[in-house]
């Protein structure tokens, strides 16, 4: 039997980039998290009638939906200003 070495495949701007999109993901999940429960708190002080769940839901998904927007797009910029300096 022989022993067949392998070099690594990934180089170090490739483990970068992918802690940067690990990261980034990290982000979104804690964002869109910290998003919907903003949203459920304002949902709760600015529909407070008993027949405004529709709104409720509306108001929980907006929040949900900015904090995630926000946290891709923060995500989005970081590697791309990653790549500009390596191209």
């Amino acid at each position: 039997m022989s022993s067949h070495k392998t070099s690594p495949t990934t180089t170090a701007s490739d483990e970068i980039i992918h802690e940067k999109v690990y990261e980034g993901l990290t982000d979104v999940a804690i964002r869109g998290s910290i998003g919907f429960g903003v949203g459920m708190l304002a949902s709760i002080v600015l529909a407070r009638g008993g027949g405004g769940s529709g709104a409720r839901k509306a108001i929980t998904a907006f929040g949900g939906g900015v904090g995630l927007g926000s946290g891709w797009t923060k995500c989005s910029i970081e590697i791309e200003e990653l790549l500009k300096g390596q191209f």
